[in-house]
């Protein structure tokens, strides 16, 4: 596969996409494991368990990536995901469940560390960022489609098939992981390769790391409590609800695809990252207020899944502005999935909560909080090296 080609680009989208997966194919189930396994209050820590692998050792897997290869490291990936879904298959206590939550997070190391690093290493000036921009919409897509395979599963005898049938998934990627470009090896003489720990002594890898973690907040916030608030709201099942939010995370997409098209007519980035914040947060208040019908709240959730998406594009699309070298960028994506996943361990802590307590005033305290704090970390001028 021709290295910088969309279908290399696409490929290595995939795998961002079946991780983002991981994340989220647990919501629907919530009930299920009450039922089966016996979680209990114990939910919100379930779903950010995945993440603390990466929060502790993303930044050190992004170094690793740099010198064994982020081509080597996603085939290797998506083999520990193979295995994590069949481990599932016969978790039969919280504990575990807990434990292979654990090990499946090592997926997200090895994925959010390499893919975006391989983009940068094989994708041209010109379509570098173009390719980040489509890359920003693993998420949206990936947490969809975690939300759609359990949605079927939830509430019946096979509440386990989204496991399989994520399986399954990964072991196809592997095999077509041997497609995977192969970026071109950095020249003698170029620039040292970077340091263990100097993303962080750099302070834009470090800026562009902490407003991605502000839309980790908001997003993933979004996605753990819409569902049970939803159906709380309009009387209608969980499964139901968490269809919903899969079908609407896709609206994403196309604020990414926007973000794209508008930066590349001369808008600045920050510019842009203000004006969706706050378009983002209008359209919040919409979506959390209660007493509102059905269809202007999910009128709302459209507008703000689209301004979500954006806003991930225009933070992704800095990345390889503020690294010195694109080839050498899994130590600077491994700073940013540290931080992100760090995030997404707090997260469900502050959000489940809130909705047990029906406060949605907190969670527009929350949105605006992380959307303010967003605008002033944003890179400047001076914090980019091209």
């Amino acid at each position: 596969m021709k290295p910088g080609s969309w279908p290399s680009i696409a490929l290595i989208y995939l795998f961002g996409v079946l991780a983002a997966a991981s994340l989220s194919k647990i919501i629907p189930l919530q009930l299920d494991l009450q039922e089966h396994v016996g979680v209990t209050a114990g939910f919100g820590l379930l779903i950010s368990l995945i993440s603390l692998p990466a929060a502790l050792l993303a930044t050190f897997a992004g170094w690793i990536v740099d010198r064994v290869g982020a081509r080597t490291a996603l085939i290797t990936a998506a083999g520990v995901g193979v295995l994590a879904n069949l481990l599932y298959l016969f978790a039969a206590t919280e504990t575990a469940f807990r434990g292979t939550r654990l090990f499946e997070g090592l997926v997200m190391i090895g994925v959010y560390s390499s893919a975006p690093a391989l983009i940068m290493a094989t994708t041209t000036t010109e379509r570098r960022g173009r390719a980040m921009a489509l890359w920003s919409t693993y998420t949206p897509v990936g947490v969809s489609l975690g939300l759609l395979l359990s949605s079927g599963f939830a509430g019946t005898a096979h509440w386990r098939g989204s496991y399989l049938i994520h399986g399954v998934l990964f072991a196809l990627l592997a095999v077509a992981g041997v497609l995977l470009p192969r970026p071109q090896p950095v020249p003698a003489g170029a620039a040292a390769r970077p340091g263990l720990l100097s993303a962080f002594t750099q302070q834009g890898p470090l800026r562009v790391a902490l407003v991605f973690a502000m839309l980790v907040i908001t997003g993933l916030g979004t996605n753990t409590v819409f569902p049970r608030w939803y159906a709380g709201q309009h009387d209608v099942s969980l499964g139901v609800a968490s269809g919903i939010m899969g079908v609407a995370n896709l609206t994403m997409i196309f604020g990414g695809l926007l973000t794209a098209w508008i930066l590349a007519r001369g808008m600045t980035h920050l510019r842009w990252f203000v004006m969706i914040v706050i378009a983002g947060f209008l359209c919040a208040i919409a979506v959390f207020s209660p007493g509102i019908a059905s269809l202007p709240r999910l009128a709302g959730l459209v507008g703000w899944l689209l301004a979500s998406g954006a806003c991930v594009a225009v933070v992704t699309a800095m990345l390889p502005k503020v690294v010195a070298d694109p080839r050498q960028g899994a130590a600077a994506a491994g700073l940013l999935s540290q931080l992100a996943a760090a995030t997404t361990f707090v997260t469900p802590l502050i959000w489940v909560p809130l909705a047990a307590a029906g406060a949605w005033q907190g969670f527009l305290a929350v949105i605006a909080a992380a959307g303010i704090a967003g605008i002033l970390l944003f890179p400047r001028p001076r914090h980019t090296r091209h």
